[in-house]
């Protein structure tokens, strides 16, 4: 999974992703809820399901612990910067490019030293090192969501 900040713009977008990725076994894990319980949830025109603070908590510890990332905090924190680009609070484009080239570097550090011949599993990646991966890669999607916003922003 890489991470859920692609182009989701909703929590319930985000949640519709989660739901296919940790199904009703995870949910129940997770909340102690059904996934037909998040599913509703998902329907952002169901004024009558929104999702608790504390199962998104409970979803993002489940998917934490298993290498999935952050996919509810990640969500909450893209509609924030988006409110923040809204409001023309945050970095321009150039500084949002060369922070994207820092991530980048750091995703290209973090693959280099995993898949060289003297690593933990050598050329083969161990789970540990999939899951750094995983998170650079995550890194890199949120601050590419984050130029989208500024590219897409209506003056």
């Amino acid at each position: 999974m890489a991470g859920y900040v692609r182009d989701f713009l909703s929590i319930e977008q985000a949640l519709k992703a989660i739901i296919k990725d940790i199904k009703n076994e995870g949910f129940k894990e997770a909340t102690g809820k059904s996934e037909s319980h998040f599913r509703k949830c998902s329907d952002a025109t169901d004024e009558n399901h929104h999702i608790h603070h504390q199962d998104s908590i409970d979803i993002d510890r489940y998917c934490a612990t298993r290498g999935m990332g952050t996919p509810m905090l990640d969500i909450h924190e893209a509609i924030l910067e988006a409110e923040k680009l809204k409001n023309k609070k945050i970095e321009n484009v150039s500084e949002t490019l060369i922070t994207i080239g820092a991530r980048i570097g750091k995703l290209m550090d973090t693959t280099q030293k995993a898949i060289d011949p003297s690593s933990q599993d050598g050329k083969d990646l161990s789970q540990s090192e999939k899951d750094k991966i995983h998170k650079a890669i995550r890194e890199v999607e949120a601050k590419i969501l984050k130029l989208k916003y500024i590219v897409d922003m209506k003056d």
